[in-house]
């Protein structure tokens, strides 16, 4: 459960120059102290008339830094193939040096999207249409022509590592890219592309004869796959904010039904990671039990934002609802932070390992409520997320966030430069506080 007070008291201290936020309606709180805040929020629980508790003019100012002032500047120096074009992410973090120069379709399209978005809506810097540009040429030419997925991995030049086909994933992420670069250049025929690369994934997903190698459906014959709608549902969603498409928008109604109406177990109200090709429970007594919670609260976040796409106010509310569950139910009381998967849930088995891309993805979705209705809920669970993760992912000794760590994050990993989770998180941060100041700190009221 969130704790409200730790969450408030703590995100205050550590926000202290007022920002935004009213108590009982209201005008801008202009030298709002934490003592004289929680006092205010104590007699005014139920009267949230604008977003109030975040600091949103210094967290804005946060987020510029950490992503212009370090993590891109770190990007181009490390991790950018300026040569050969695209990304090289196995770095350590700590002292800078590479690892190797493998690369991976995953993470071409992922940085793809990530410097043609930074380009579109934060920063017109020709440098960083050119690093997408230069990535689109390198793993297009790697793209299989007869609609397989991408495999693997390959070198630096561009070859084959192993004759392993990889997943789904890494054509929808070139997919993403592509869309996103296609605005970015106004050359609409890479959007055209990544609709065709996506409807031919799709198409290969649907085939039932298609086999998986994850852990939870290895014995299962073409199994649907919460994560695998998750990334379609969010493709779609930002093409559909692109043009209007009656085959995106089909398919995305097809992935809000399957993810709403199928994954999300009826009894214990989880999404499930797997289910049978024709959306039925899969009968295996442990894999029916695995829930991964991080995919179901990403999956819901996005679920979230398609609502507010298509201005569908019963799918918002029910979507924030499971949201919520999710999120709670993750929370570790104990040592702060949210586990990511549920091995077993009639035993409630958890994963006890803290990754730093669910904690970056409740964010993304807590902003989503906290930019269109002011929930009260979503500040508090925002603060506290925000706070644990500046305390435990974001050092100064290192060039690039902590990726994973056990569950008190005293262990962990430091070969990583991640570049997808961590930036997107500080750019739609970004975006929404923007707007939300525009607004004179009111929600949106997109569903009043």
């Amino acid at each position: 459960m969130i704790d409200k007070e730790y969450s408030r008291r703590d995100f205050l201290k550590r926000n202290s120059t007022a920002g935004l936020g009213i108590f009982g309606g209201a005008g801008l709180a202009t030298s709002l102290v934490p003592e004289k805040a929680e006092a205010a929020i104590a007699g005014n629980e139920q009267q949230i008339g604008k977003i109030s508790d975040l600091n949103l003019k210094q967290l804005r100012e946060t987020y510029r830094e950490a992503l212009l002032g370090k993590f891109i500047p770190n990007m181009n120096k490390y991790v950018v193939d300026h040569e050969l074009g695209g990304f090289m992410c196995s770095v350590d973090i700590l002292t800078r040096k590479l690892i190797n120069t493998n690369k991976r379709a995953w993470f071409e399209g992922r940085g793809i999207w990530m410097y043609s978005f930074l380009y579109n809506n934060l920063d017109k810097n020709p440098l960083y249409l050119g690093i997408a540009r230069k990535s689109k040429d390198f793993i297009l030419k790697l793209l299989p022509s007869d609609g397989s997925y991408y495999i693997s991995g390959f070198t630096k030049e561009g070859q084959p590592l192993g004759n392993t086909e990889g997943d789904i994933y890494g054509n929808l992420f070139v997919a993403e890219g592509l869309a996103e670069y296609a605005k970015a250049s106004g050359e609409r025929q890479y959007f055209d592309q990544a609709k065709e690369i996506m409807l031919k994934a799709v198409q290969r997903y649907d085939r039932p004869e298609f086999t998986y190698a994850y852990k939870a459906e290895k014995r299962e014959s073409g199994p649907r796959i919460l994560g695998h709608w998750m990334i379609l549902l969010s493709l779609c969603t930002q093409m559909l904010r692109q043009r209007s498409d009656k085959e995106v928008r089909a398919l995305a109604d097809r992935c809000v039904d399957a993810i709403m109406n199928h994954h999300l177990n009826k009894d214990f109200r989880l999404l499930n990671e797997a289910l049978a090709h024709d959306l039925s429970p899969l009968t295996d007594p442990v894999a029916s039990q695995f829930a991964d919670i991080g995919h179901g609260c990403e999956t819901l976040a996005f679920v979230m934002n398609y609502a507010v796409l298509i201005k569908d106010k019963a799918l918002f509310n029910r979507a924030a609802a499971e949201f919520k569950r999710h999120v709670d139910i993750a929370w570790d009381d104990v040592y702060g932070g949210h586990f990511h998967a549920m091995d077993h849930v009639a035993t409630n088995t958890w994963q006890l390992n803290k990754l730093r891309w669910l904690q970056e993805e409740i964010l993304i979705g807590a902003m989503i409520l906290i930019e269109h209705t002011g929930d009260e809920w979503a500040i508090n669970c925002y603060a506290k997320t925000e706070a644990y993760i500046r305390e435990k992912y974001v050092r100064p000794q290192f060039a690039f966030v902590i990726d994973s760590g056990d569950r008190k994050m005293e262990k962990h990993t430091q070969v990583r430069a991640e570049h997808y989770h961590y930036p997107r998180q500080l750019m739609v941060g970004i975006l929404a506080i923007d707007r939300i100041i525009a607004r004179g700190g009111k929600p949106s009221g997109i569903f009043a």
